[in-house]
């Protein structure tokens, strides 16, 4: 098999032949990555920023991708190659007319949030449908093309090229175009890379015509040899029924593609949803296709057998089996996030090279095999959002792929152990794969965390909950020798979003990030002073915490996007309960929606921000657009108080830009944490026009010194060039910390 290197070191007639059909490939794969993040992040702030609408698009995308191989499976059957490209050149017109508007138009903004996962598939497939769906008939079709050229045996590698195209696009958007581009001009950027995508296209395609000859006599030699190339015959392949050939190249990529969604959500459940980790982990999903598909050399598959198991049992926490002794060892949060990555690295490498190992060896199977590959990877995707979203409380699909990868890895390590004993080695990787499923569940038991004893406190899982929006909770903690400290905790996902003491004498004392000397506490303490009346508009609910602010003259309108968060807060807490406003309403949708719906007469005094201690932010309640809604409906003596707490984003120079596109003044507060109060370290933005107010509060930062205690900065950290944040533009990378 020539490799590809040969082919640019040698620039003859092979590297001609290949360089087109190279380009093709690349080209797509390229804009198939990078369409998925711009549409996505176009209608991201019509669902209230849920981290959600990226998995839901993942679905689509996937499911997308399966149908367009499935095209190419069929035209790939049709015995006629001038038809084959007839038909596909006019799916490809068709495709670069629609290729013209890629992102959805405000006519598709949907009105209700009753059916957001039927929603967005709807806007996807009204916007990008079609030109994404020719873009992914690309890679098999012309993959099939290909075998009737003189380089067919090249043909796996143009597959791991399309995955380079893949990685790449990946890279490139969130740090080359999102920092400079405008949602519009990436849009239209795209579309022009999809008519230069079609223009190296059709001569591939319109070649069918010119090569008909070549392409049959190509037939008749598979017919007879069955195989792409002498490399391929030379190839260690495992024996099967085609059926049990089948079935691994749907049941491999399906498991890869599972553990691929379940660990990047273990890993925003135990460490955090951390903005770039999506691109960590599917660029690491990525990079395994490009090894397996280049060249057997990159798989070892006992190497990769035993690093699995051994990687499956420290993920799972090896760490636990000494605490069964009574010694102390466990991981940092560094240590758990790595170990997450490298089982996804040696999971995806496993499960990809035993597919590569059971590719094809006729070429006209070609688009079958691409089009099970395809229906496995939407099967993983397929589980998580219309099965694992919908039924489990937690995420269980997390344990389901780690012992589904511990049968895969033992049958891997002990398939041919021990020769000619079959019996003997199935007797033993069988009891294998029984020790590590029984140690797994024994370490991963998803009931073991519903009742914690330690010898200070007890926490007890009270009630949890999972839809489109994620997953809330709420825990109980008593405390054995300090029983006025025994409290609920509130989370979204792994972020306390709120605490309330059980103790008559300080249950409605605001705790967390909203403690009366807090930034928000000076200020609606301040504006009680100031007017015997106020309204005020809380976005985020948690626990309720602020409603303990309230006097019997005020009004509260409290905005919470999540139901399951609303059921949490009237159960669990009596915060809204005891809340002494004379007016109080939940208002259940997207707060930046629900408050533009708003009478433009409904004004407040003060408006708190409350969506951005995770570190999965609603982005699109942080651009001009987004605070000119909120100076609509603000009195002009009020003010906006933010809380910009955040341990993986700067938030402030995003928000310090927005109050001078405003023209209003501003101050900040940094706080130290207060575990005897249960006050959270926090850090409030405040901006308004009352110069009193900012006068009687100064901002106050955060001294950050090194270990002898000297002073290295002040934080909160400026950033003087930082662009607006707009609905059309806006990035992370400039403020990740």
């Amino acid at each position: 098999m020539k490799t590809l290197s040969s082919l640019l070191i040698n620039p003859s007639s092979s590297l001609w032949g290949f360089l087109p059909f190279a380009l093709t490939i690349f080209t797509s794969a390229f804009l198939l990555f990078q369409v998925q993040p711009l549409v996505s992040k176009q209608i991201l702030p019509w669902f209230g920023g849920s981290p959600a609408v990226w998995t839901t698009a993942m679905l689509f995308f996937q499911t997308l991708l399966c149908l367009g191989y499935l095209y190419a499976h069929v035209l790939a059957r049709l015995p006629s190659r001038q038809t084959q490209a007839r038909i596909h050149v006019l799916l490809l017109v068709v495709a670069t007319i629609l290729a013209a508007r890629v992102l959805p138009g405000t006519e598709l903004r949907p009105v209700s949030s009753d059916s957001p996962v039927f929603e967005v598939l709807l806007i996807l497939g009204s916007s990008v449908g079609l030109p994404y769906f020719c873009l992914a008939t690309t890679g098999p079709i012309v993959q099939h093309w290909f075998t009737s050229t003189a380089h067919a045996s090249s043909v796996f590698r143009l597959y791991a090229l399309s995955n380079v195209g893949s990685f790449l696009a990946l890279l490139s958007f969130p740090y080359i175009l999102e920092p400079w581009l405008e949602q519009q001009e990436m849009g239209q950027l795209w579309t022009v890379g999809f008519w230069l995508f079609a223009l190296l296209c059709l001569p591939v395609a319109l070649g069918a015509w010119q090569n008909k000859s070549a392409f049959d006599s190509a037939i008749t030699l598979h017919s007879e040899e069955g195989t792409l190339s002498s490399d391929f015959k030379n190839t260690t392949r495992p024996a099967g029924s085609s059926f049990v050939q089948r079935f691994s190249w749907i049941a491999l990529p399906a498991l890869a593609s599972l553990v691929f969604i379940a660990a990047t959500d273990q890993i925003s459940h135990d460490v955090a949803p951390e903005p770039r980790l999506w691109i960590t982990t599917l660029g690491l999903y990525l990079v395994t296709f490009i090894f397996t598909f280049d060249h057997p050399r990159w798989y070892r598959p006992k190497l990769l057998a035993f690093l699995t198991i051994v990687l499956l049992l420290a993920t799972a926490g090896l760490s636990d089996i000494p605490r069964w002794f009574g010694l102390e060892w466990d991981y940092g949060v560094n240590e758990v996030r790595w170990l997450h990555y490298a089982l996804l690295f040696v999971v995806c490498m496993l499960c990809h090279g035993e597919l590569y190992r059971r590719r094809p060896l006729d070429s006209r199977r070609l688009t079958e095999f691409y089009l099970c590959m395809s229906v496995g990877g939407a099967f993983g995707g397929l589980f998580v959002t219309l099965v694992a979203t919908q039924w489990f409380d937690d995420y269980h699909e997390w344990l389901i792929a780690l012992v589904l990868v511990a049968l895969l890895a033992c049958h891997v390590l002990f398939r041919s152990s021990f020769n000619q004993q079959v019996i003997l080695g199935r007797v033993v990787g069988g009891a294998t794969a029984i020790f590590i499923v029984s140690l797994l569940l024994a370490m991963q038991n998803p009931w073991s965390w519903r009742e914690i004893n330690n010898a200070d406190r007890t926490e007890i899982l009270l009630d949890q909950n999972r839809n489109f929006y994620g997953t809330v909770s709420v825990k109980e903690r008593r405390f054995v020798k300090e029983p006025e400290r025994d409290d609920r905790v509130f989370f979204s996902g792994n972020v306390t979003h709120g605490q309330q003491f059980l103790s008559a004498e300080l249950r409605h004392i605001p705790t967390t990030y909203y403690a009366k000397d807090s930034g928000i506490g000076e200020t609606l303490l301040w504006a009680m002073e100031q007017k015997p009346q106020l309204s005020v508009a809380l976005i985020g609910l948690g626990a309720g915490t602020l409603a303990n602010f309230a006097r019997t003259t005020d009004s509260y309108d409290f905005f919470e996007i999540n139901p399951a968060a609303v059921r949490f807060a009237q159960t669990w807490f009596d915060n809204l309960a005891s809340c002494k406003a004379v007016e109080k309403n939940i208002l259940i949708g997207d707060a930046r929606l629900r408050m533009e719906q708003l009478p433009k007469d409904k004004l407040y005094d003060v408006i708190v921000l409350d969506a951005f201690t995770g570190g999965s932010v609603p982005i699109h309640l942080l651009t001009r657009e987004a605070f000119s809604i909120y100076r609509e409906h603000l009195k002009p003596d009020g003010y906006i108080a933010i809380n910009i707490t955040n341990a993986y984003l700067n938030l402030y120079p995003v928000v310090k830009a927005q109050s001078e596109v405003l023209g209003m003044a501003f101050r900040h507060k940094y706080q130290s944490a207060d575990e005897v109060r249960n006050v959270r370290r926090n850090l409030h933005f405040i901006m308004t026009h009352d110069h009193a107010y900012l006068k009687a509060y100064p901002s106050v930062n955060r001294e950050v010194r090194d270990e002898v205690g000297r002073l290295l900065r002040y934080e909160p950290e400026d950033k003087k060039d930082l662009r607006l944040w707009t609905d059309q533009f806006s990035s992370i990378a400039p403020i990740a910390k």
